[in-house]
């Protein structure tokens, strides 16, 4: 498997740098319930345009709804999901175990990712997220070389490493 260069992009001018520079794909923010609160995010007609230039370029573009969500903030967190859908965003990157099971039964087709931000720090865990429909999991930043190894050898999905840390 061929390794995958991807980047969070926080705002449109560090996205292009990040399609520029060869990423093939990026997560954005959208909305209220990413982990990136503190970045400048995307308007929505910035979050369009950001998915043509990103598609148009082959770069994949991946929605973090990666923060935890109250009862009352699912229908929220799911109309963004359909939202970004119907624009055409390739994967949605998730935290919440409850949302997670919504988009699947909700959005059975796209693509899911559990965010690094589940803590998934052992093969059992993402064997796991793979039988509930997961499609890659993002490993927890605290795993050692030979976890990680375990967990791409007994993974059947795409195992993700997150190896920058925090300086997103």
């Amino acid at each position: 498997m061929k390794p995958e260069l991807l980047s969070p992009a926080g705002s449109p001018e560090s996205l292009r740098a990040a399609v520029q520079n060869g990423a093939g794909a990026v997560y954005l923010g959208w909305g209220e319930f990413n982990a990136r609160r503190g970045a400048k995010n995307f308007s929505d007609e910035e979050f369009a345009q950001a998915l043509r230039y990103c598609h148009e370029r082959d770069t994949r573009v991946f929605l973090t709804l990666n923060t935890l969500v109250s009862d009352r903030e699912l229908p929220a967190a799911l109309e963004t999901a359909r939202a970004a859908c119907r624009l055409g965003v390739d994967a949605i990157l998730v935290q919440d175990w409850g949302l997670f099971d919504l988009l699947r039964r909700c959005l059975p087709d796209q693509p899911l990712h559990a965010s690094t931000q589940m803590s998934v720090f052992t093969s059992g865990g993402a064997v796991e997220l793979a039988q509930d429909g997961c499609e890659r999991v993002v490993i927890a930043r605290e795993c050692s070389k030979e976890d990680s190894a375990a967990i791409c050898h007994n993974c059947p999905v795409e195992v993700e490493v997150f190896v920058h840390g925090a300086l997103c």
